[in-house]
């Protein structure tokens, strides 16, 4: 298993960080002026060659135009890097400077814009606009403490899948990623053509996201380390599940994502999220406020709607996700989203309530305590006494979850996205081979 320790902004992909000059540099080097000229230099060539001739694992860099085009930017990055020495081109706080984009934009401007174009990932048929196939059937891949059987649990449900998005990562207010990558698992995807969004979250909220979105210079790090983190592990794009945005960083959180959109778009990469399921515009709801539906769809190539939780953890007993609830949440859905950017959500779970508190069930072991205090099965719901406190249960069941997955094609939507592999009623597969 690979570990990925915080990384920090890497101007266009340097390596060994620099605080003074904004450099990646041996520490050997870093007290030579004319040394950091020399390598400002060749990390500036390097960009050009990147841009001109390179094309970095899961990217679609295109190559210039004409000679005269590749001899100006040459010639340009020569000047910049000898007469400015890094000192014009990179600031002191991490930024990049206007003056890198001017260098770049020549380059840039002869990339593909918007998503890499349509893949044979899967014998699925694909959208033209996007790539991305109809009918997807993707999984939220946990793997607490990243156990030795992650790649063999994967290889169940490779018959089923078109996707996996791995839950690895954990992201800081200063923009700084860390986790850990588990290669195998996404070889074995790649093997086998599955799509792989790195899902990158913080369940602190508020206290986390508040200041990453609110500062200029935590954001563009974030930006560049998600780009950093698809780039060197080969994923087609990103997931954020940031949950717990106060409603008052709406307008932060729809800039931030247009500005990921813009900059993973360029390079060829998919950004989706995964958003708290709305029946409703409620934009002062302390949980979904922050998600502006219409907004976000204009930048993100996919929502994942969390169709769960409508009972949760910490309220009153009831369905998980009742279809006539989910219907409910996919009626503004598709009057705020396109139906071909929606995901839907659904949940392999359930809850155990009891006045002692409530406890997270996987489907194998709310059919074990069915069993036990009641003695029969069949149901997604039963009640029975323990220590004098009456339990209520409710889970998620192949009947229940086949009610809201028959609504993806009633409602024209993309696909589905199982939180999470491994705690769902199996049968469920059945139907969907």
């Amino acid at each position: 298993m690979q570990s990925i320790s915080p990384i920090p902004v890497i101007g266009l992909r340097a390596r060994k960080w620099d605080p003074e000059t904004s450099l990646y540099l041996p520490g050997y080097v870093t007290q030579a002026l004319l040394y950091r000229k020399w390598v400002y230099f060749v990390d500036c060539w390097h960009r050009y060659y990147v841009l001109h001739r390179g094309r970095v694992r899961g990217t679609r860099y295109t190559s210039l135009r004409t000679r005269s085009e590749r001899l100006w930017l040459m010639v340009v990055t020569l000047l910049v890097a000898v007469i400015g020495g890094g000192w014009f081109v990179y600031t002191h706080n991490g930024s990049i400077a206007s003056w890198d984009r001017l260098l770049l934009q020549p380059a840039e401007a002869s990339l593909d814009k918007g998503p890499r174009p349509p893949q044979t990932k899967s014998s699925h048929k694909t959208s033209a606009q996007d790539g991305l196939p109809q009918g997807m059937a993707l999984g939220y891949f946990y793997d607490p403490g990243n156990q030795g059987n992650a790649a063999a649990m994967l290889q169940h449900y490779l018959p089923f899948l078109s996707g996996i998005i791995p839950f690895w990562y954990t992201i800081n207010a200063g923009g700084y990623i860390s986790g850990q990558t588990n290669p195998q698992v996404l070889q074995l995807a790649r093997e086998h053509h599955l799509w792989t969004f790195a899902l990158v979250e913080n369940m602190a909220g508020q206290s986390v996201f508040g200041p990453l979105l609110n500062n200029r210079m935590a954001s563009n790090r974030a930006i560049e380390n998600m780009l950093t983190l698809v780039e060197d592990n080969g994923y087609d794009g990103v997931n954020l599940d940031w949950e717990g945005i106060a409603p008052s960083e709406q307008k932060a959180f729809t800039a931030f994502v247009a500005k990921l959109s813009e900059t993973f778009h360029r390079h060829g990469y998919y950004v989706t999220l995964s958003v708290p399921a709305e029946t409703g515009y409620q934009p002062g709801n302390s949980w979904t406020g922050a998600y502006n539906y219409p907004a976000l769809a204009k930048s993100a190539d996919l929502l994942m709607i969390m169709a769960y939780d409508q009972h949760w953890a910490g309220g009153s007993p009831g369905p998980i996700a009742s279809p006539t609830w989910v219907k409910q949440v996919l009626n503004y859905s598709i009057s705020a989203i396109p139906p071909s950017k929606i995901i839907l959500g659904i949940p392999g779970y359930g809850y155990n309530w009891s006045s002692a508190g409530t406890q997270a069930l996987s489907y194998q072991q709310a059919r074990a305590l069915e069993e036990q205090y009641t003695h029969k099965t069949g149901q997604n719901h039963f009640v029975y006494m323990q220590n004098g406190a009456i339990h209520s249960v409710w889970f998620e069941d192949t009947s229940s979850l086949l009610s809201k997955i028959q609504l993806v094609s009633g409602y024209e939507l993309r696909g589905i996205a199982l939180w999470r592999l491994g705690i769902e009623d199996p049968k469920m597969w059945n139907f969907l081979q």
